[in-house]
């Protein structure tokens, strides 16, 4: 694994188009690319340990605009999360475009944490008000919520118009 380099953070105060353009990407895409670092196991995985895993998932945001996931002990990208906490999530708008580089897309890295007792419970109250249909599986004794703790955000709103972001630019 390579060491642990903390990221420079982005300035705060991205321009106010900018900073509009992630929110709504963020409060108006129900689902998201998940990307982890595979971790060392047992199964076919371990030839990839280090390599980055994208899968998708259904995202709804906290109080503070943070990502919350719902994932099972099961997938892999759960038992990589539990082995290296940092993680990206990708939402984008480019469905229907003729060209889709020219839609928005927000990349959202920082560190994903399990939640337990009252803040799994808020968090379970806030996804199933944005998934209902994950009530079906929500209370299966594997999955758990996450929350992303963001550290930092790439916009790319279309050609050219490229920002970083701050976990304080997206906090709501």
């Amino acid at each position: 694994m390579p060491p642990d380099i903390p990221p420079q953070a982005a300035p705060a105060n991205a321009p106010a188009e900018a900073r509009q353009t992630a929110l709504d990407l963020l409060a108006n895409r129900p689902q998201a690319t998940l990307t982890t670092l595979v971790a060392g196991s047992s199964d076919d995985a371990a030839a990839m340990v280090g390599w980055p895993y994208p899968s998708l998932v259904l995202v709804a945001l906290d109080g503070g605009g943070r990502p919350l996931l719902l994932l099972s002990e099961l997938a892999l990208h759960t038992r990589n999360l539990r082995q290296d906490g940092r993680a990206a999530l990708l939402f984008e708008d480019t469905a229907g475009r003729e060209n889709p580089l020219t839609g928005p897309r927000l990349s959202v890295m920082g560190r994903a944490e399990a939640l337990g007792g009252d803040e799994a419970e808020a968090a379970r109250a806030v996804y199933l008000d944005r998934h209902p249909g994950a009530a079906l599986y929500a209370d299966f004794p594997d999955f758990r919520f996450w929350r992303m703790d963001i550290t930092q955000a790439h916009l790319v709103a279309g050609f050219g118009r490229i920002h970083w972001l701050s976990a304080a630019d997206l906090a709501v």
